[in-house]
């Protein structure tokens, strides 16, 4: 296991402006580290061996971010992502990286893909909100989401089909039971199977909702602005501009452009290059 420091802090803030430490991670990994969070953002590191190399590149990357060189951390967090070793910690770690180099919108981006992998992570989502404090756009009449989909947001993928699994597998267990038990507690197992039936229901729906918003996948603007068009085609007029960090749904895509839709249901067209899906 490793333990990082992780500090972020807006690249766009005055000089003077504080830095902001997340506490101390811990990584799925095969290293043990130690930091010392101070306000210049040091630590010393202590690691073990691992099978293959990761390890070490993961303490190489870790010490580069320390030491100041985020391009690199960035790097050598991206190869570590690139070769399939994913967790929530490496995103975050990449997001405070991106963000210290100004990178405002890939910063959100990585910050979101942990909460994705994680959604009770409190360091992402805490640098998240500080990621997007310096967004220019500001959402007007944004629809409110379903109760039920905001649900979706906040609880993981595996969390949600375990529930769903262990409440089915409750559901026929109080039915086979049923049959071979004697009468006086028959009723007692047939409201154990009535609120098993209605829980996996509620679990079925909210398996249905992360489904449904996997067709409409998130994206983050990651240019400093964007030009949003009614039809794929650069030489028409922008409609409006986005600006990096704003978040938006992919409706289409279509060679080079983008359909998108923000949350107040406006839609258009962007160039690709200027989009970080999520």
């Amino acid at each position: 296991m490793i333990a990082v420091l992780l500090a972020a802090a807006l690249a766009a803030g005055a000089p003077g402006d504080a830095a902001v430490e997340t506490p101390t991670r811990t990584l799925t990994a095969t290293s043990t580290s130690t930091s010392n969070p101070t306000s210049t953002a040091t630590a010393t590191f202590t690691t073990t061996e691992g099978p293959g190399d990761r390890s070490a590149r993961l303490a190489a990357a870790n010490q580069e971010y320390l030491g100041g060189d985020f391009a690199a951390a960035v790097r050598g967090y991206d190869a570590l992502l690139a070769e399939g070793w994913e967790s929530p910690t490496l995103h975050v770690n990449l997001g405070n990286a991106r963000l210290r180099m100004g990178k405002r919108g890939l910063a959100a981006a990585s910050y979101t893909r942990a909460l994705r992998l994680d959604p009770g992570d409190a360091d992402a989502r805490a640098n998240l909100a500080l990621a997007r404090a310096g967004n220019v756009d500001r959402v007007l009449g944004a629809e409110t989401r379903p109760v039920l989909a905001r649900l979706a947001e906040r609880i993981s993928d595996r969390a949600a089909a375990g529930l769903f699994a262990a409440l089915w597998l409750a559901l026929w267990a109080a039915l086979t039971a049923r049959r071979f038990t004697a009468r006086g507690a028959r009723a007692l197992l047939a409201a154990a199977a009535v609120t098993s039936a209605l829980g996996a229901s509620a679990a079925g729906a909210l398996l249905a909702a992360k489904a449904a918003a996997r067709r409409t996948p998130a994206a983050v603007v990651i240019a400093p602005s964007t030009s949003v068009r009614e039809a794929p085609e650069e030489a028409l007029k922008p409609a409006f501009d986005l600006h990096e960090g704003t978040e938006v749904r992919v409706l289409d895509v279509r060679g080079a452009a983008v359909r998108i839709r923000l949350d107040n249901g406006l839609e258009g067209w962007v160039a690709a290059r200027d989009l970080e899906p999520v």
